[in-house]
């Protein structure tokens, strides 16, 4: 995996229970809300999510306003 990569996995997102439907879906941004479209996206990583027994993952994704992944 590229060291970019890496570093962006490693940021710390918001809490996934404080993020819309799109946001947890990455079709808008994890840090403003803003919704993204095709060329304009900054993808975050897998990460991984755990609800009671069930192991998932999810997708965030971030508007080119936050390149490194950081929030407002």
């Amino acid at each position: 995996m590229a060291p970019e990569t890496d570093s962006l996995r490693a940021v710390e997102l918001p809490r996934i229970g404080s993020l819309t439907q799109r946001q947890q879906r990455g079709q808008d941004c994890v840090w403003c809300g803003v919704t993204l479209v095709a060329g304009s996206t900054v993808d975050l990583g897998p990460r991984r999510r755990r609800i009671l027994d069930y192991a998932t993952q999810w997708y965030p994704r971030a508007c080119r306003k936050h390149p490194r992944g950081e929030g407002l």
